[in-house]
């Protein structure tokens, strides 16, 4: 069904829904935890990935919840509300090429909140030149999308944020997986 717009008042309202893309916002350092509160008492749906570190103090470890993505954070949002961003001040601007702000597939995003979800351990990669994309079917990551990969003989699967050029990994079953026919995942 086609939504027409609608007259109200003599001005005409548009009725169609907004459609929100993902995008990545680049951070003031170690800002990410106060951009995202401040994004979400404005209204604005973000999501800033999170994962366990140790860190070693001469005197004692210590386990901490640190950003996957230093200095970056998914904002949701409507192209044509995308500068209401700006009004939290720990946002400087967005990741873009070509002068346009990168679009994040949905699939990247729902994949890192499914294995950050897991309490499996994860290593940050840097950027790999694209394998063969595959969709998890079994096993504690079921539904997740990356891109295969090995590494020491491992196989794993890597989700990949091209915006970032970076990405997590984790190792899966060859037995737990089937390709996807996609070329690449654009940004």
């Amino acid at each position: 069904m086609i939504k027409e717009p609608i007259s109200a008042g003599g001005r005409t309202i548009d009725a169609t829904p907004e459609v929100k893309k993902w995008y990545v916002a680049y951070t003031l350092p170690k800002s990410e935890e106060k951009a995202q509160n401040q994004l979400e008492k404005i209204g604005i749906h973000c999501y800033l990935p999170m994962h366990r570190v140790i860190r070693n103090w001469s005197d004692r470890k210590k386990k901490l919840l640190v950003p996957l993505f230093p200095n970056y954070i998914f904002v949701n949002i409507a192209d044509k509300k995308r500068n209401e961003t700006f009004t939290v001040k720990e946002i400087v601007r967005y990741v873009s090429f070509g002068g346009k702000p990168a679009v994040i597939n949905e699939s990247i995003i729902n994949s890192l909140q499914h294995i950050l979800d897991k309490t499996m351990d994860i290593d940050i990669e840097k950027y790999v030149q694209p394998g063969v994309y595959v969709r998890i079917t079994h096993g504690p990551f079921a539904g997740s999308e990356g891109v295969l990969m090995r590494r020491n003989g491992n196989t794993r699967l890597l989700v990949q944020i091209d915006a970032l050029q970076q990405g997590i990994a984790v190792n899966i079953s060859i037995d737990d997986i089937s390709p996807l026919n996609i070329e690449k995942i654009s940004p």
